[in-house]
């Protein structure tokens, strides 16, 4: 028996169906009826793929990005980005504007993250957490619906040992 990971199935589907909809996020913030906002399984592999890529240029195996982004699609694609970058993912909700918010105060300081995830949105919010743990370097941003992420680009196919722990909740 054949074991899968999340990463393989994904390019499996992009590869087999590359126009079906993977995910659709109906948004009830821009509408009260709802907007839909959907992936194609092309669409997610290469976005998680791309950001993956630019995720390794400052992380190593088994270090952890924290995910403060609001639902939607880039919160999704943070998290399989992770994944396939062989970072730890660490999915929080965000943390409430104004206020200082001790939960992702004393998440951050145990997960030590090397990368943090957010959106254009909420990244003045976010910035103020994404300080220096213990004897880590300061958390980059990525502001995920800000990148180009569509573009092709060209990313290493070599195979990479991958931490036991996919993320912490």
């Amino acid at each position: 028996m054949r074991e899968s990971s999340i990463s393989t199935v994904l390019k499996e589907r992009a590869s087999f169906q590359p126009n079906d909809t993977a995910f659709t996020f109906i948004d009830y913030d821009k509408d009260w009826e709802g907007v839909p906002e959907s992936l194609t399984w092309a669409e997610l592999y290469r976005r998680s793929r791309n950001l993956a890529h630019e995720l390794k240029s400052c992380t190593t195996t088994g270090d952890r990005a924290v995910i403060l982004a609001p639902q939607g699609l880039e919160y999704i694609i943070a998290f399989l980005a992770s994944l396939e970058a062989g970072v730890i993912a660490v999915p929080l909700s965000t943390p409430m504007a104004g206020h200082h918010d001790e939960r992702v105060i004393a998440v951050l300081r145990d997960a030590e993250p090397t990368a943090i995830f957010t959106t254009s949105a909420i990244v003045d919010t976010v910035a103020p957490y994404a300080v220096a743990q213990g004897d880590g370097p300061v958390p980059m941003i990525f502001e995920v619906d800000t990148m180009d992420l569509d573009s092709r680009r060209k990313t290493s196919s070599k195979r990479e040992a991958k931490p036991e722990t996919a993320y912490l909740q």
